[in-house]
């Protein structure tokens, strides 16, 4: 697993935590739309989500 993988899996977690803690569950279609998004990311911008 490459430093990009393993970030997009940390800023992906955390989107799920912060979902959790609000109380909503994003539809299945969004969550595949924002871990794409995610993948089109930068290293640098993956970092910056942190």
């Amino acid at each position: 697993m490459t430093e990009k993988d393993c970030l997009v899996e940390q800023v992906y977690a955390k989107y799920r935590s912060y979902c959790k803690n609000i109380g909503i569950t994003p539809a299945e279609m969004m969550q595949q739309a924002y871990l794409r998004h995610l993948k089109s990311l930068t290293t640098e911008q993956l970092k910056a989500k942190l």
